[in-house]
């Protein structure tokens, strides 16, 4: 019984020695320590034997950190043997991480033996999923400017530090001062809070999102869950016919020192070899594609025949190859037939799926629909065609004015939306074939089973872990209870941060069993959507 108390106390002093964790607030970046992610520690304790002290079963807490998120290095300690074991895997040297889907709770067991005796004790952690608000991610950007002088028209010189809590101890992650900063967007950069993109002089990755010299801060004011948009692109990155989905980082932004609340980092819609990659055949009609369906189209200058083309009084902007530098008439003129020919095999209900992926189509679809997107006909709505390929759709964009949030629509979790006659011309031309229908009742009702109950708990964690970052960004911005374009009555009516989630939540799960039982009528089996 001696040895095993004196056991106990020589690994609760090495583990206390070794328990020591910085703090520091992230909201003060020249206090934080500069520490990278990657750095391990790799020294042999050397304890007294006869030292005594008691109660390691609590004292390893001090070393394990409570929100694991990153690689662990485990300690050395002479004279005992440890062995570490999670997930059923035993390990000596580093404790691994790999992010789960969702932030989840997660046992490590210690196998200790010193002296012929072994000791085993357990301590929880709650592994973190790189969306996590729980990884207290902040960005301050230095702009050559005042804040108020940053204008959509022109880039201003920036530089750029992050910083993260990793594995509980506050680390500078990121740092770059070859970066411009300008705004963005249509109708979020007249609010008060403004969305960024940032343009880097190379290819960097943030916090683990692909290497991209262009990202995106979106400022999420209308949306008062602060989900959204990271919600309707953690869904289409589950759906296997969905190619490339924007990654998301949950971030709290200081521009110039001033806080500015919690933004959404996330990919800028691009073709990039390290997110959805088009190799070009210059020489060929055919050259491959990447466009936007968007009925800004004129209000932007734009010019059919230059900058890209209509069909059926639908304006699509042509992204890829380049307006007036690798785009020829000859090509836009391809890809209008092309189109031209993609709706007419619609219409005869015959030979599309030589024109379009029709499982891409669906899952693309079964997203807008479910989330109730108020832009699935106006904008925001991406397509691609590689050499010799068919359409496909994607990345989906722009949902933060979605899922219960705009007032003049019907935005109520029931009833179809996106394929009406005045809203997504493609939608509604494949929606009158029986044989897509039946296929788009057979998928939905799939993902129904498989993915969309853990889409839920993800949102929900989400909200869970936002409390505190969404109680400063609504002290920044005072309009909880206040009426913000476009929210319904109900989003006004949630005065608190728990009621824009509850309303959130309350939206997702009604429409989505709503749906289920809609495909499967005989309504939709006939194609009738609407009275």
């Amino acid at each position: 019984m001696k040895k095993g108390l004196a056991f106990m106390a020589l690994l609760a002093f090495a583990f206390g020695v070794l328990g020591c964790a910085d703090d520091t607030p992230l909201d003060t970046p020249d206090d934080t320590p500069q520490r990278s992610p990657d750095e391990t520690v790799d020294e042999t304790l050397h304890i007294d034997p006869e030292t005594q002290l008691s109660g390691f079963g609590e004292t390893i807490g001090s070393f394990l950190p409570t929100y694991f998120n990153a690689d662990v290095a485990l300690p050395k300690i002479d004279g005992f043997d440890l062995v570490w074991w999670l997930n059923g895997n035993p390990y000596t040297e580093v404790l691994p991480h790999e992010a789960p889907f969702i932030d989840r709770w997660v046992q490590v067991t210690v196998e200790a033996t010193y002296d012929g005796v072994t000791e085993t004790f357990t301590h929880d952690m709650l592994s973190l999923s790189r969306q996590s608000p729980r990884n207290q991610n902040v960005m301050h950007i230095q702009v050559d400017v005042p804040l108020h002088e940053v204008t959509r028209s022109e880039y201003r010189n920036a530089a750029v530090r992050v910083y993260s809590h990793v594995n509980d101890q506050g680390s500078n992650v990121f740092s770059n001062n070859t970066v411009e900063i300008r705004g963005r967007g249509n109708s979020t950069w007249s609010m008060p809070k403004k969305p960024y993109r940032l343009r880097f002089a190379d290819d960097v990755s943030i916090l683990g999102m692909p290497e991209a010299r262009n990202y995106v801060l979106l400022a999420e004011y209308a949306d008062k869950s602060l989900l959204r948009n990271t919600a309707a692109y953690t869904f289409s990155s589950m759906l296997r016919y969905i190619e490339h989905a924007p990654a998301t980082r949950f971030i709290e932004l200081y521009v110039n020192g001033e806080y500015q609340g919690v933004y959404t980092l996330t990919e800028h819609i691009e073709i990039h070899e390290n997110k959805l990659w088009i190799d070009p055949d210059p020489e060929e009609l055919d050259t491959g594609f990447f466009f936007e369906l968007d009925r800004r189209f004129y209000e932007h200058g734009h010019i059919e025949g230059v900058h890209g083309f209509n069909v059926a009084g639908v304006p699509y902007e042509i992204k890829e190859p380049s307006p007036g530098d690798d785009l020829t008439s000859a090509q836009i003129n391809y890809l209008r037939q092309y189109i031209i020919d993609m709706e007419n095999a619609l219409i005869a209900q015959d030979g599309y799926e030589n024109y379009l992926d029709i499982d891409n189509f669906i899952d693309y679809f079964i997203v807008h629909e479910l989330f109730k997107n108020v832009d699935v006909g106006w904008g925001s709505v991406f397509a691609y065609k590689r050499p010799g390929e068919v359409l496909r759709l994607g990345p989906i964009w722009d949902f933060d004015l979605a899922i219960g949030n705009a007032n003049y629509i019907d935005y109520g979790p029931y009833n179809w939306y996106g394929m009406a006659h005045d809203k997504n011309r493609w939608f509604h031309l494949m929606m009158d074939i029986p044989a897509v229908r039946a296929r788009f009742r057979t998928r939905y009702v799939e993902l129904y089973h498989t993915k969309i109950f853990d889409f839920i708990d993800f949102v929900e964690t989400m909200g869970e872990a936002a409390q505190d970052a969404a109680e400063r960004n609504f002290e920044r911005w005072d309009i909880l209870g206040h009426y913000v374009w476009p929210n319904p009555q109900g989003m006004v009516d949630a005065t608190t941060y728990e009621g824009q989630l509850t309303y959130l939540l309350h939206h997702i799960e009604t429409r989505a069993q709503w749906m289920y039982h809609a495909v499967l009528s005989q309504d939709f089996a006939d194609g009738v959507f609407f009275d």
